[in-house]
């Protein structure tokens, strides 16, 4: 099951891509560049919001999901970089929750 993000369909296959790529940026916390973080935001189904001093992700498919502000410096200190990353994991648990729902309630056409 596929479900739609801003950059194209989300499975199960892409979710597990997006939690090695945060398991990645974990490990160099102190070197972590804003554009990796947008990326994963918007592979995630966020975009960019106009709110706030910092720009700002919001997800249009979980509205509960909390805007995630990601500042454009340099590199980010690792305090921030591993905060933007656990509401990433969020993200990512939500779509998994997702489709694990939408796997269940659709029974496979070849059983």
């Amino acid at each position: 099951m596929t479900l739609s993000t801003v950059d194209g369909t989300m499975d199960k296959k892409k979710c597990n891509r997006v939690q090695r790529n945060i398991e990645s940026l974990r490990a160099r916390l102190g070197n972590v560049r804003p554009q990796e973080l947008v990326r994963i935001a918007k592979q995630l189904g966020r975009r960019r919001s106009k709110r706030g001093k910092e720009p700002t992700y919001v997800s249009d498919i979980f509205r509960d999901a909390r805007p995630i502000s990601i500042p454009h410096h340099r590199t980010l200190k690792w305090g921030t970089a591993a905060n933007i990353l656990d509401d990433l994991e969020g993200d990512i648990f939500r779509w998994n929750e997702l489709l694990d729902a939408k796997d269940i309630s659709t029974p496979d056409a070849n059983e």
